[in-house]
């Protein structure tokens, strides 16, 4: 190695303090690289890629002022004449609706019966005019369709049995004589009129159009 030994420890001497070495003159390559290899195990040194106290205590020391200065006032806003005119109508009008009591009208009733609740089907068997008791609904089930039938006399009227409110299918109470829904409680009258009142009313059950052929009760299907 053709190095100065006294400039060559010096030089790793300086590196070991954290210090920079002076520049001298090299005289070859292989002297060179003999100040690259103690530069490379210097950087090898336990500690070496933690920064410095100076470093950490120039952070410390900002982040300090940083929490003691009060962070500037948030501007204030003043509100536009514009904007102060239309919340003033805002709070005469809700003021007259509450004296006029807007608040207090009744709700819309539910609506009537509904149309016919097949309009393209076919006309289909689904019991004898005999097995229908007067006046107490009979449950049936033809197709697509699931409903009540019920005997006045010569005549019968057919209801659908899926309550309009989530789609469950009604029960017939004999006690009660009405329909009732398993599923939340909703009632209906044989004429299929909703009577127990809901937040958004019910629509009525629609009908089922229902035939008598001789001694044979047909209803329209899918």
């Amino acid at each position: 190695m053709n190095d100065d030994p006294e400039q060559l420890h010096r030089y790793v001497e300086e590196l070991l303090r954290d210090g920079r070495p002076a520049r001298t003159p090299l005289p070859d390559e292989t002297a060179l690289r003999a100040r690259q290899t103690a530069a490379m195990l210097r950087a090898v040194k336990p500690g070496v890629g933690l920064p410095s106290n100076d470093f950490v205590n120039r952070v410390q020391h900002s982040i300090m002022e940083r929490l003691r200065t009060p962070p500037p006032p948030a501007p204030v806003v003043r509100p536009s004449r514009r904007s102060l005119l239309l919340a003033g109508a805002a709070g005469i009008a809700a003021g007259v609706a509450v004296v006029a009591g807007i608040d207090r009208l009744p709700k819309p009733p539910a609506p009537s019966a509904s149309a016919p609740l097949v309009q393209n089907g076919n006309w289909k068997r689904v019991s004898a005019l005999a097995d229908l008791p007067e006046g107490t609904p009979v449950a049936f089930r033809s197709g697509a369709i699931e409903g009540f039938l019920i005997r006045r006399g010569g005549q019968v009227d057919g209801r659908s049995a899926v309550c309009p409110h989530m789609g469950c299918i009604l029960n017939y109470s004999k006690f009660r004589d009405r329909f009732e829904c398993p599923c939340h409680g909703a009632i209906f009258s044989l004429d299929g009129e909703p009577v127990r009142r809901y937040t958004r009313p019910l629509r009525a059950l629609p009908s089922v159009q229902v035939r008598v052929q001789g001694s044979q009760v047909e209803v329209y299907t899918v």
